[in-house]
C-alpha cells in the first residue's frame, strides 16, 4: 500500500514539473533553457547512416547529456529509468546490468561510438564524457553481429567543438561523496581546423552497505582535425582507474523471504579493515573516428579502438546458503550465512575493434536509395589467473553479530591460470528505399564468422522494415529481424566412439526473431514527440542440460517475450516538459527440459513506469530557478528462474516498488547549484537478484549537492 500511495503523490506532483532534452547544449550558453523531446528527425550514431529515427523501422530511445545532468545521476542504470523496455538485471549488484525487452543484456550489450565496449565482462560505464545514450531495442545483429536479442546500448563520446568553454563541478553528498569534473574545450590553432577537448572526473564515496566504497579517476582527451571541408579525423582516448571495495548481494531468506534472522539492507557479506575486498581496474583506450565525403553521393567512415584492461580482485565474498549449529551446510535458513571466497584473480584483456563502412545515394526512377555497406572486425585476447575457495563452511558469518575483522583462512584457496582468444568478422549491406515522402522500405543483411576456443560459427542476420507516413511528423512502421549469438563454449553429443562414449561437437548459434509494429510521432509545432511499439521476440537454440549425458547440452530451449512500449516527451510551455515511459512485458520459458515451461524470466517486471519532469523559471527575478521530479515503478519480478516449481509457482518474487526523486537547482551568470534527493520516501526495495543467495538491496534515501562554474 505504501508503494501505491507514494506513486499517487508523485503522479500528482508531476503535473507541476518536467524534464526532457534541453536546447542549451553549449556549456557556455546562459540563455533561458528550452526543453524539447527526442529529435526524431535526427539520426543516431548507432544507425551508422544519416537516416533519421522517424524513418528507422526500429524502436530507439535517446538520453542526452543534459538529461543525465538534470537527474543528477552517475550510473547508467539510473539514466535509463525513463527508457521503455529497459529494467535492472544483475551482475552481483555492483556492475551495470540490464534486461532489454525481457532478455538479459548484462554482457556484450554496451557499445561506445558504435564499437562493442567491454564485451563479456562486468563494468561500470563513466557518463561524464558521454554526449548521449542511444538504446536500440530488438535484434541489432544486422549492423553489429553477435549481440543480445533484446537490444543494445550505444554511448556517444563527447567530441571537440568549435567554441572555447570550460565547465568545472564539485559535488558532495551521502556516504561521504567527493566528486569533481572538468569539461574543457578549445580550438588549438587560429584556423580552427584543430580542436581539443578533455573530460576529467574524480569520484570517491562509501556505500550504504558496510565495508564498501568506490574510487575512480577518469581522463578522456579528444582531438579533432579537419584538413578540409570533406574530411574529419577525431582521435579519442580514455583512461579509467577504479579502486573499489564492491558490495555483495545478500540472501533472499531474511530479506525478501522469511528467515530465522532478519537481514538488514546495509548488511555486508565482505569483511572490513585489512580483510576488506578489493577490486582494482586499470583501463586504457585509444582510437579514432574518421569521416571523408568523396561527393554528395558517396561517403566513407571508419571507427577503430584498442583497449587494454588489467584487473585484480581478492577477498570478494558471496553468500552461499547457511551453516547449522554443527558447522555443516544447510539449505534451510539459520542465524549464520555460509560464504564463498573469490580471489585472488588477475587478468589482462586486450581488445581490438574496427568498423569500416561506405554510405551513398542513388535513384531508380522516383525511388531514392540510401545504401550502407561495411565490414567490421573485433578481437579479444585474455590471460588470467583465477582462484577461490568454494566450501561455504570455511567462512561462516553470524547475521546478528558479524565479525568483520576475522582473518580469513586461505589455506584451502586453489587456482589455475587460463586464457582465451576470440574474434568475429562481419560483412553487412543495407538499402533504405524512399518513395517520396510517403513511405520507406529498409532491407539489410549481414554475414558473420566467429571463432573462440577452437570452435567456429557463422550466421546470416537479415532485417526487413518499412515506414508509412500517416501525417506530417507521424510515421507507422513494421519490421522483422533476426539476431545471432555464438555458443562457442558449449558442446552437444554428435556421435559415439567404439566404446559407446559420447563425442562432443559444437552447438549451433543461439538465434532470435523479432516482429515489431509501431508508431513514431513528432508533429511540427506541437512540442510533442514519442513512440508506441508492440513486439514479439523469440529466443531459439537455447542450450539446456542434456538429460542423458550430463556433461553436454542440447539446444531444445526456447524463450519468448511479448510487450508494449510507449514513450512521450511534451513541452507544454517554455521551460516545462514531461518525459513518460510505460512498458508491459510478458517474458517466459516456452520450451525447456530443465526450467519449468511457462516460468517468467528473471528480473523482468510485467509493468514498468518511468517519468521525469523539469521546470525552470524563464523570466523575472527568479529566472534560472528550477525543480525536478522523477518517478519509477516496477511491478513484482521473478527473482530466480531456477526455483520455479514444476507446477509453475514462483518461490522468489521480488516485491513491487516505486521510487520518487526530487531536485532543486539555480543557475546565474555561469554559476550553478543543484541539489537532488533520490528515493525521497526512503523506500526499502530490491531491484534485482542473481538467485536465492544473491538479492541486491536498493539504495536508501540519499542526496547530492553540486556546484558548477562555466567559463
Amino acid at each position: 500500500m505504501k508503494t501505491f500511495t507514494q506513486l499517487s503523490l508523485a503522479a500528482s506532483a508531476i503535473a507541476m514539473a518536467s524534464n526532457a532534452q534541453a536546447q542549451d547544449t553549449e556549456p557556455g550558453n546562459q540563455d533561458p533553457i528550452l526543453v524539447t523531446g527526442t529529435h526524431l528527425e535526427a539520426p543516431v550514431v548507432a544507425g551508422k547512416t544519416a537516416i533519421p529515427m522517424l524513418e528507422t523501422p526500429q524502436a530507439i530511445s535517446v538520453v542526452s547529456a543534459d538529461d543525465i545532468e538534470a537527474r543528477g545521476v552517475t550510473r547508467l542504470s539510473e539514466a535509463l529509468r525513463t527508457v521503455a523496455g529497459v529494467s535492472r538485471s544483475t551482475t552481483y549488484g555492483f556492475y551495470d546490468a540490464y534486461t532489454i525487452r525481457g532478455f538479459d543484456a548484462a554482457y556484450g550489450s554496451v557499445y561506445l561510438d558504435g564499437l562493442v565496449n567491454e564485451a563479456g565482462v562486468g563494468f561500470n560505464q563513466e557518463l561524464s564524457a558521454v554526449e548521449q545514450v542511444e538504446v536500440l531495442k530488438g535484434p541489432s545483429s544486422m549492423l553489429f553481429g553477435q549481440a543480445p536479442l533484446g537490444g543494445l546500448i550505444n554511448l556517444v563520446s563527447k567530441r571537440p567543438r568549435e567554441e572555447a568553454f570550460l565547465k568545472v563541478t564539485a559535488s558532495t553528498g551521502s556516504w561521504n561523496l567527493v566528486e569533481s569534473t572538468v569539461d574543457a574545450n578549445a580550438p588549438l590553432n587560429a584556423a580552427g581546423t584543430l580542436l581539443g577537448r578533455i573530460n576529467l572526473t574524480y569520484r570517491d564515496a562509501d556505500s550504504f552497505v558496510r565495508n564498501a566504497g568506490i574510487n575512480r579517476i577518469f581522463v578522456a582527451p579528444a582531438i579533432t582535425w579537419r584538413p578540409g571541408p570533406d574530411t574529419t579525423l577525431t582521435v579519442l582516448g580514455r583512461y579509467q582507474r577504479d579502486h573499489d571495495s564492491p558490495i555483495s548481494p545478500i540472501p533472499a531468506y531474511g530479506t525478501v523471504l522469511p528467515g530465522l534472522v532478519s537481514i538488514p539492507d546495509d548488511f555486508a557479506i565482505n569483511n572490513a579493515g585489512s580483510q576488506r575486498v578489493v577490486n582494482n581496474r586499470d583501463r586504457i583506450q585509444a582510437g579514432y573516428i574518421f569521416d571523408h565525403r568523396f561527393s554528395e553521393v558517396l561517403n566513407f567512415s571508419q571507427t577503430l579502438r584498442y583497449t587494454r584492461r588489467k584487473e585484480y580482485w581478492n577477498r570478494w565474498m558471496f553468500a552461499a546458503g547457511f551453516i547449522d549449529a554443527d558447522g555443516n551446510y544447510s539449505d534451510e535458513p539459520t542465524n549464520t550465512i555460509g560464504r564463498y571466497f573469490y580471489g585472488p584473480y588477475n587478468a589482462t584483456d586486450k581488445d581490438f575493434a574496427v568498423d569500416s563502412r561506405f554510405t551513398g545515394k542513388f535513384h531508380t526512377g522516383s525511388i531514392t536509395h540510401e545504401w550502407l555497406g561495411g565490414i567490421d572486425y573485433r578481437q579479444n585476447r585474455s590471460t588470467y589467473f583465477s582462484a577461490g575457495d568454494y566450501d561455504p563452511t570455511h567462512f561462516p558469518l553470524n547475521i546478528a553479530n558479524p565479525d568483520y575483522d576475522e582473518v580469513y583462512d586461505t589455506s584451502f584457496v586453489q587456482g589455475a591460470p587460463g586464457g582465451s582468444k576470440a574474434h568475429q568478422t562481419g560483412i553487412y549491406l543495407q538499402d533504405h528505399l524512399k518513395f517520396g515522402d510517403f513511405a520507406t522500405v529498409t532491407l539489410g543483411g549481414r554475414y558473420d564468422w566467429a571463432e573462440a576456443a577452437g570452435q567456429k560459427d557463422d550466421a546470416f542476420s537479415p532485417r526487413i522494415g518499412a515506414t508509412v507516413k500517416l501525417a506530417t511528423g507521424v510515421n507507422a512502421y513494421a519490421s522483422w529481424s533476426k539476431s545471432f549469438l555464438p555458443q562457442l563454449y558449449s558442446q552437444q553429443v554428435v556421435g559415439f566412439d567404439a566404446d559407446g562414449n559420447p563425442i562432443g561437437g559444437p552447438v549451433p548459434p543461439e538465434r532470435g526473431k523479432n516482429i515489431e509494429l509501431g508508431v513514431k510521432f513528432a508533429p511540427d509545432g506541437t512540442r510533442l514527440s514519442g513512440s508506441l511499439a508492440i513486439y514479439q521476440l523469440t529466443r531459439q537454440n537455447v542450450t539446456t542440460s542434456d538429460p542423458v549425458y550430463l556433461d553436454f547440452s542440447v539446444v531444445t530451449g526456447e524463450q519468448r517475450a511479448r510487450g508494449i512500449e510507449a514513450e512521450l516527451q511534451w513541452q507544454p510551455i517554455g521551460g516545462l516538459s514531461l518525459n513518460l515511459a510505460y512498458t508491459f512485458t510478458d517474458a517466459k520459458v516456452t520450451k525447456d527440459n530443465f526450467f519449468t515451461v511457462g516460468a517468467p524470466l528473471s528480473n523482468v517486471p510485467r509493468h514498468n513506469i518511468g517519468a521525469f519532469a523539469q521546470y525552470e523559471v524563464q523570466e523575472g527575478p527568479l529566472a534560472g530557478l528550477g525543480a525536478t521530479l522523477g518517478v519509477s515503478y516496477n511491478s513484482r519480478r521473478n527473482g530466480d528462474i531456477y526455483s520455479v516449481n514444476p507446477d509453475g509457482s514462483v518461490l522468489l518474487w521480488l516485491p513491487a516498488y516505486a521510487l520518487v526523486d526530487a531536485g532543486l537547482s539555480y543557475r546565474r551568470d555561469g554559476w550553478g547549484l543543484q541539489l537532488t534527493v533520490a528515493n525521497l520516501f526512503d523506500e526499502s526495495y530490491f531491484p534485482d537478484t542473481g538467485g536465492i543467495d544473491r538479492v541486491t538491496p536498493g539504495n536508501p534515501r540519499n542526496w547530492r549537492l553540486t556546484l558548477s562554474r562555466t567559463f
